[in-house]
């Protein structure tokens, strides 16, 4: 059983003496050792103590992937600092307000980011260069007690929207984290392990130490600047075995073929879809395993769920897991009572191994991680996820509860809505979010990428999807992209999905004929517009299965003729019903 009782640099150190001489890292064409790279994250050590003022030490990174951003993660921590990694893609005033915000007592860049430090913070002096700062000079090592309750980092987290959150966590709970991992997944000194994750984006927390403290070996990637189109090989070559992404990233790298060094891949970060279990089922060896979890940066990892080449897989959302040691899940209703087994709540978490708080928003701490009457060290963070809770005690992912729809007053299954889009033949990736035309209610968009070389027709997607869900679950509009947008850490960025009105529509054809004219004026009347053109779908303009109930209403009585609901879908234009009313009229 590891002790909690010591710091990420104190178990670090303890993985240095038993495997000096083996692999600890390794990045393009440079490899360090345990004893090197502790040599090196002693250098920083040096240089941070012996400029110390008594100044709060808190260090900014503004470093990108790879051996020089571990070299500095590990000299913070083992000066007692806290890493707070920022983006250093973010506009130069956001990252002003965040270095005013964090009050360091330095910066620390890569060499090409010196410029963007001054830009940022006033005092040149407290700015280093990790290249410059990272080389052992074989100097004494300052003896620097670090308390496990001591703050280790500082990660902002954008959130779907507002101003940036600091998370604040300890080293004892980070290190707690690294031990759950490392139970369920059983990590050992002989494996590889990815390190794909930016420095800023909290997932690298659990890839980085998850290896180090281990005794394994750390292979950093740089996904922004190596791009994904070489990553299989570079899997492939260096042996890896122990893969983690967040399912964007490994849907596009597992299909370039067989992966048989693989014995893990984690898939965390957004909801990962049965397509992905049959990939992992069908390039990585018989013996591997996929484990899909949930973990927040302000709770670790929660669940997990594991699978292999024989597991069951149950209809319905991927799992998201069973329990972990020391994290209790409750799922509540808007009162914050437990909500029965197999109904929707809100997803908290019970343990006293929760972050510590947001940086300077007492407020949002309190409203976010609740205090445990029943025992002092416990607390509940309130995730804002949403999941149903299986027998057996397994966890399934609904998703955000901010991004589920409610469709006049009803939760819409949006992730059974994907399920049923993703089994189309020709679909290779599928979102569907919502959106609210002015003086409307809200209403279901599919966003949809055709698997390459294929077309996809929305005509017959509408027609597939009546077939598997009710009407009311269809979407009103259909958007084909090229490829669904990605925010910086790969997870799809719906708040970037382009609106349907911006993707273009037909000139306008006025009516041509007395039954375009009087289908015109009915779809106008109850859609709320002056004017539809002929050839416009009525799905795109906002028709929803209410107004087809009410279209087809009133076209009973002033046309005498009697439509089925699968007609609407089916002819989506003025034109299109017209020519199917005139052909019905026909003796």
């Amino acid at each position: 059983m590891v002790s909690f009782d010591q710091s990420l640099p104190d178990r670090f150190r303890v993985q240095a003496r038993k495997h000096p001489h083996r692999l600890a890292i390794e990045a393009g064409n440079r490899a360090l050792t345990y004893a090197e790279l502790d040599g090196a994250v002693n250098a920083v050590l040096r240089v941070l103590v012996g400029h110390a003022d008594g100044r709060a030490q808190r260090v900014i990174l503004l470093v990108d992937q790879g051996i020089p951003a571990v070299i500095a993660t590990l000299g913070v921590l083992s000066a007692g600092a806290a890493y707070v990694p920022l983006d250093p893609a973010l506009p130069a005033a956001q990252l002003r307000e965040l270095v005013e915000e964090v009050e360091p007592a330095w910066i620390i860049a890569n060499r090409h980011y010196l410029p963007l430090a001054h830009g940022v913070h006033a005092d040149p002096q407290r700015i280093l260069c990790i290249e410059a700062i990272a080389h052992d000079d074989g100097g004494p090592v300052p003896e620097i007690t670090v308390a496990p309750d001591a703050l280790a980092y500082i990660y902002f987290t954008s959130g779907s929207t507002g101003k940036p959150k600091g998370v604040c966590d300890s080293h004892r709970n980070v290190l707690h984290n690294i031990w759950r991992y490392t139970t369920n997944l059983h990590f050992d000194v002989d494996d590889r392990l990815t390190l794909l994750q930016a420095p800023h984006f909290s997932g690298a927390v659990s890839s980085m130490f998850g290896a180090l403290l281990n005794g394994a070996a750390c292979f950093p990637y740089d996904v922004r600047s190596e791009g994904l189109e070489p990553m299989g090989d570079w899997l492939r070559t260096r042996r890896i075995t122990v893969f983690h992404s967040v399912p964007a990233i490994f849907r596009e790298v597992i299909a370039g073929g067989d992966f048989p060094a693989l014995r893990c891949v984690r898939l965390e970060g957004d909801r990962a879809s049965s397509r992905d279990i049959d990939l992992f089922r069908r390039h990585c060896a018989a013996g591997s395993m996929l484990a899909n979890g949930l973990g927040a940066t302000e709770c670790g990892l929660v669940r997990q769920w594991r699978i292999d080449a024989t597991t069951p897989i149950p209809d319905g959302p991927v799992p998201i897991g069973d329990a972990i040691d020391d994290m209790q899940v409750r799922l509540l209703d808007a009162q914050r009572q437990d909500v029965p087994d197999g109904e929707i709540g809100e997803i908290a978490i019970r343990s006293r191994y929760l972050a510590l708080g947001y940086w300077r928003r007492p407020e949002l701490s309190a409203s976010r991680f609740l205090s445990d009457p029943a025992n002092p060290a416990l607390r509940t963070y309130l995730t804002g996820d949403l999941g149903r809770m299986l027998p057996g005690g397994t966890l399934q992912y609904l998703g955000r509860k901010d991004l589920q729809p409610k469709i006049r007053g009803q939760w819409v299954d949006v992730d059974a809505l994907e399920r049923v889009l993703l089994g189309f033949d020709g679909v290779h990736e599928a979102v569907v979010s919502t959106t609210q035309p002015p003086g409307r209610e809200a209403r279901l968009v599919a966003y949809l990428v055709p698997q390459p070389g294929m077309a996809l027709s929305v005509e017959t997607l509408r027609r597939h999807a009546l077939a598997h869900l009710p009407a009311p679950m269809l979407p009103s509009s259909w958007v084909v992209l090229h490829a669904l947008p990605l925010n910086a850490n790969l997870k799809v960025d719906r708040g970037a999905l382009p609106a349907p009105e911006s993707i273009g529509a037909p000139p306008f054809v006025a009516p041509r004929n007395t039954l375009e004219r009087q289908i015109e004026r009915i779809w106008s009347e109850v859609l709320g517009l002056d004017a539809i053109g002929i050839d416009d779908d009525l799905f795109a303009l906002g028709a929803d299965s209410i107004d087809i109930t009410r279209v087809r209403n009133r076209m009973i009585g002033a046309l005498c003729v009697d439509l089925s609901f699968a007609t609407f879908f089916d002819h989506p234009s003025i034109a299109d019903l017209a020519r199917e009313v005139g052909q019905r009229a026909r003796p």
